[in-house]
């Protein structure tokens, strides 16, 4: 897929309403852990670790188009830069 197709494709994922749901679940589900967490007064290293790593990957698949987004604005940009470029050599 081209970057400003596929940035296009972020921006409608972004306004779906199965992305909305889906960042509506993963807040719930980073506040569940963050509670199990606060609430049980003694837990294992290996447990806190996995619950400290399942908030850390919730944190990111909700940022992950912003993430998309970045890189591929920055790819269209280098191709214009790219086309501009070869359009002054050329001409």
């Amino acid at each position: 897929m081209k970057p400003k197709a596929a940035l296009a494709a972020i921006d409608a994922l972004e306004k779906s309403k199965g992305w909305i749901y889906i960042t509506h679940v993963m807040r719930g589900e980073i506040l569940l852990s963050a509670e199990r967490m606060g609430e049980k007064r003694k837990m294992e290293i290996d447990e806190i670790h996995f619950q400290r790593g399942a908030i850390w990957a919730a944190q990111q698949l909700l940022k992950m188009p912003e993430r998309l987004r970045l890189r591929l604005e920055n790819e269209v940009a280098l191709g214009s830069a790219k086309a501009e470029l070869k359009e002054i050599e050329n001409g």
